[in-house]
């Protein structure tokens, strides 16, 4: 994936990639991002579009509010795509715990989990 990842950012284009997280540590995962949001290191401005479960990234202060989209499932399977950036700035500041307020539902995205019971 490096080379892909290098060549990417060498030329300035977009690279999409299925559940980053999934076969990487953590914090390789942090540093692919860094990389691309780095200004010295990314200097053609590359784009690195990504879909994860781990909250844990969005707690790591890597992104900013326009970089952070969820999806919500509606009751008949169609899904919404929608940014951090659409909440009105009172309600989501810069330094609030994205993570946590992610987890308690605050942004929506979150699945319904019903306890079924015998």
């Amino acid at each position: 994936m490096i080379g892909q990842i290098i060549k990417t950012i060498d030329s300035g284009n977009v690279l999409v990639i299925d559940e980053l997280d999934s076969k990487l540590h953590p914090n390789l995962v942090c540093k692919i991002v860094s990389l691309f949001n780095s200004k010295e290191l990314n200097p053609h401005n590359a784009q690195l579009i990504f879909n994860t479960h781990d909250t844990n990234l969005l707690s790591s202060g890597l992104f900013r509010r326009d970089q952070i989209w969820f999806t919500q499932k509606d009751k008949f399977g169609a899904t919404r795509l929608y940014s951090l950036a659409d909440f009105k700035t009172e309600e989501v500041r810069k330094n609030e715990a994205f993570e946590e307020n992610y987890i308690r539902g605050k942004y929506g995205a979150v699945p319904f989990l019903a306890i079924l019971r015998n």
